[in-house]
């Protein structure tokens, strides 16, 4: 994960961001709308010419090796309601007229266990027809297919602007794949270099 974040901080450098612009860690830290607070991974923050500031990107990194079963249903909240909340706070003017960028990105480790899961539901009502039949096996989808769907209509749904999907090969640092053509850190990178630079 901190060579995807170090290759986005690289990518803003060429855009012309300064590294001061880039906040990361503890000090990227949000005003929210549901709570005080909310500390992101990546902020990107324009210091303009008349000493205002402008929020230019917002990046969540977010990876996951082993337990999938577990914790993926928590990514989906905790991504889901980050991203509620960051938007009511900007409807309610806390970052200034500019709709900021929202970008995030989900790796996951390559594990036997992503093709696992296929048959445990015990849901009360039927699941949606994107679980029960998986768009490219006509299958119920498995672990890795469903953490897809869940990159995928955040997309859909505008929650955020851009999100990357990957498996990293946990044995051979920089190798990696990624499911879906809609949802490369290829594209991702794209749409954020946009933002930026129409916003520089």
């Amino acid at each position: 994960m901190d060579g995807f974040a170090d290759m986005i901080k690289d990518v803003l450098n060429r855009c012309g961001v300064a590294n001061t612009e880039i906040i990361m860690g503890r000090s990227a830290k949000l005003p929210s709308f549901y709570r005080l607070s909310k500390d992101w991974d990546m902020v990107v923050i324009q210091n303009r010419p008349d000493g205002s500031r402008r929020l230019l990107c917002v990046m969540e990194f977010k990876s996951m090796k082993g337990s999938v079963g577990k914790n993926l249903n928590n990514r989906v909240e905790e991504a889901i309601g980050s991203s509620t909340d960051l938007w009511k706070a900007f409807e309610n003017g806390a970052f200034g007229a500019t709709r900021p960028f929202l970008g995030y990105i989900y790796v996951l480790s390559e594990d036997l266990e992503l093709v696992g899961g296929m048959d445990r539901n015990g849901a009360l009502f039927p699941p949606l027809e994107a679980f029960i039949r998986f768009e490219r096996t006509g299958l119920p989808a498995n672990y890795e297919e469903r953490a897809e769907l869940f990159m995928k209509h955040m997309v859909q749904e505008q929650l955020y602007d851009k999100c990357a999907f990957l498996i990293a090969d946990p044995f051979n640092i920089g190798d990696y794949r990624q499911p879906n053509l809609d949802l490369t850190i290829e594209l991702l990178i794209k749409a954020m270099v946009g933002h930026v630079q129409a916003h520089l």
